[in-house]
């Protein structure tokens, strides 16, 4: 993807210095590459993982792994009552277009064991490299995944004069991944992990404290999605923090930038962050902060070129050395969707002028009933050639001591008188 490219005016660089934009986080929803990528991979079985805890959870920590390697926004979710994203009425915003995360053909387990069944071998989840391997060349697979897991409760009781015994019930659940090759029946990738999920209650409450079955439950699930995590690519929520750039007209349309993003509209947020980069191309900040609204689009060639520029002018930064080592990743994860015919949609954005991305705005008194004159010539003997409503603001051409040459509808231009301006 080749990136965009705009000329802004050089007489910017003269407007350097003092107020400057106040770094805000932005949250949202990217695709990243897993931790071991296997984009060699199609077909992927999953045998039960052996639970020493309980054997009964065997089967539900198996059907989680496949169910998370089945969903098709594997990563977007929602933690309680706080939203993800950007939106807040949205769950999991993304700007990422066309990637469905069911990247691989699992088979059923019913299937798997019919094998082991005719192959005599224990449905069990503790089974040997060369038995998994077996299974899986019989019904055409690339890899098997084999496991293990336990879980462990902690009740902790407390006594509080205002509510009454208390209990705090913690479950915690471990686990260990193997993925096996078929083909050499060796381990191509291990993963060992943990989830722990609390729940609390006082007084009458405390009754309706979650089981530890239930929590359990709950913490094999998280299990499961750091197994698949680990060799699958998914969405992954990110927090980024835009950089503050020393630039005296970013003071308003920084801000203006920012606003946009925590609106959720990145496209009217685009041509301004371009302008600042290209007014300040050797300030690594710049640089970075464009990399960013690359990225959170997939766009991972472009990121990773903005993100490179930032770390090389400023190697000191372990930010922008983890951004541009995940926009690398990212680059080769998008390669690999291109390979099986289902690439991450180009995304266009659509934010207008970016030449006048920095241009002053002026906004005109009143209200949407008023009509406020606006002149043919700086004075108010010239003839009027708009009359608009109070509260809309204009582009701002050139200021004069009385007036503001302004950007009319279409082509036309007009002149503000400043007493009329906010």
């Amino acid at each position: 993807m080749k990136s965009l490219r705009f000329s802004i005016p050089l007489l910017l660089f003269a407007l350097l210095l003092s107020p400057f934009l106040k770094a805000q986080k932005i949250e949202c929803f990217i695709l990243e590459a897993p931790e071991k990528p296997f984009y060699d991979v199609q077909k992927i079985g999953v045998l039960k993982f052996n639970c020493s805890t309980n054997h009964r959870k065997e089967v539900v920590l198996t059907d989680y792994v496949v169910a998370n390697l089945l969903d098709q926004n594997r990563g977007i979710v929602s933690s309680g009552s706080k939203l993800y994203g950007m939106v807040k009425s949205k769950e999991g915003r993304t700007y990422v277009k066309g990637v469905k995360t069911d990247f691989y053909e699992v088979i059923e387990r019913d299937q798997l064991e019919k094998i082991m069944k005719e192959q005599k071998l224990s449905l069990s989840g503790a089974l040997d490299e060369s038995s998994a391997a077996e299974v899986g060349r019989v019904l055409g697979l690339d890899v098997i995944i084999i496991g293990n897991s336990s879980y462990a409760h902690n009740d902790e009781w407390s006594n509080s004069e205002l509510t009454g015994r208390c209990l705090k019930r913690t479950v915690t659940a471990k686990g260990t991944m193997k993925i096996i090759s078929v083909e050499t029946a060796r381990v191509v990738g291990t993963e060992s992990s943990s989830a722990s999920f609390k729940d609390s209650g006082c007084g009458d409450a405390v009754s309706g404290v979650k089981s530890v079955d239930a929590l359990a439950d709950v913490a094999l699930n998280q299990l499961a999605k750091n197994f698949v995590d680990y060799f699958s690519p998914g969405f992954t929520h990110i927090k980024y923090t835009m950089e503050k750039v020393k630039l005296k007209e970013f003071k308003t349309k920084g801000k203006e930038a920012m606003d946009f993003l925590k609106m959720g509209d990145i496209d009217r947020a685009f041509p301004i962050v371009y302008a600042m980069f290209e007014a300040d191309s050797y300030n690594p900040k710049t640089a970075y902060n464009l990399g960013v609204l690359y990225e959170m689009v997939g766009a991972y060639e472009d990121a990773f070129e903005y993100y490179s520029m930032a770390y090389e002018l400023d190697y000191s930064c372990k930010k922008f050395q983890a951004a541009t080592e995940r926009a690398e990743k990212g680059i080769a994860l998008a390669q690999y969707l291109e390979d099986i015919g289902r690439p991450i949609q180009p995304y266009s954005f659509t934010g207008g002028d970016m030449a006048g991305a920095l241009a002053e705005r002026v906004m005109v008194k009143g209200s949407s009933s008023d009509r406020v004159e606006i002149y043919e010539l700086p004075n108010k003997s010239s003839t009027v050639v708009a009359k608009v409503p109070g509260g809309l603001d204009f582009k701002v051409i050139k200021e004069h001591a009385k007036f503001y040459e302004i950007q009319l509808r279409g082509s036309k231009i007009g002149f503000l008188n400043k007493s009329d301006a906010k």
